[in-house]
């Protein structure tokens, strides 16, 4: 059976993403303390935590259980072949504050998330009309 390595990926694909223990428990809405020690190997994360960790960074639960991330290649490999659904999403990085509102915006019912969509179109829109200074 293949050795697991899930608390040595975990490290690796949070530093790589360029999060922080407190973005990534944030997240997941976890204590840091709790997603530490999922880090260091003192506590596995049950299974629903486990599919959030690996959705968080576009994986399976096989790569993130079993898989190499030690090597530079392999890690970058995951995050340009599961890191966005469309070429535009590809070109978008996120930092710690922004996933954690895209995470809430995902929360929220269908019909507040169209709202949302909607306000930001017309921002858009009016921003664009403003003259430039």
């Amino acid at each position: 059976m293949s050795e697991l390595k899930l608390a040595v990926n975990m490290r690796i694909l949070r530093e790589v993403y360029g999060y922080s223990q407190e973005d990534v428990s944030s997240l997941l809405h976890i204590a840091r303390q709790t997603y530490s020690n999922y880090e260091r190997g003192k506590r596995i994360p049950d299974i629903l935590t486990i599919v959030k960790i690996a959705a968080l960074y576009h994986i399976t639960v096989d790569q993130l259980l079993f898989g190499d991330f030690t090597g530079v290649h392999a890690t970058e490999d995951i995050i340009r072949d599961h890191s966005a659904v469309t070429p535009e999403e590809s070109l978008i990085r996120l930092n710690g504050s922004e996933a954690r509102m895209l995470m809430e915006y995902k929360s929220l019912p269908k019909e507040t998330q169209k709202e949302i969509r909607e306000f930001v179109s017309f921002k858009k829109q009016l921003l664009s009309t403003e003259p430039q200074p």
